[in-house]
C-alpha cells in the first residue's frame, strides 16, 4: 500500500499568533495615519484604503511569520449617524 506523506499547510501551534497581537498593529497603523480631526472626504477614500492596506500588510511582514499569507481589505465610509450592518 502507498504511503500518503503529509506536509504542514499551517503554522504550528506554537507559531501561532494571536487575534490581539494582530489587532494592536492594525491600531498602531490606524492611529498613526488617521488623524481625530480628519474629516470623510470620498475623493481621498481609495488613496487612504490603499495606504492603510500596503501599511497593514507590512507590518503583518515585519513580524516575519512562517507559513502565514496575509490579505488585508479596508472599506472607508461616511458616518451619517445610520449603523453599519
Amino acid at each position: 500500500a502507498a504511503r500518503e506523506v503529509r506536509h504542514p499547510t499551517g503554522p504550528s501551534y506554537k507559531q501561532k499568533v494571536s487575534v490581539a497581537t494582530m489587532r494592536t498593529k492594525i491600531q498602531e497603523v490606524f492611529g498613526t495615519m488617521l488623524s481625530a480631526d480628519q474629516t470623510y472626504q470620498s475623493e481621498h477614500t481609495s488613496t487612504w484604503t490603499k495606504d492603510l492596506a500596503d501599511e497593514i500588510k507590512a507590518k503583518m511582514r515585519e513580524m516575519a511569520l512562517p507559513r502565514y499569507k496575509f490579505m488585508v481589505q479596508v472599506v472607508i465610509g461616511e458616518q451619517r449617524g445610520e449603523g453599519v450592518r
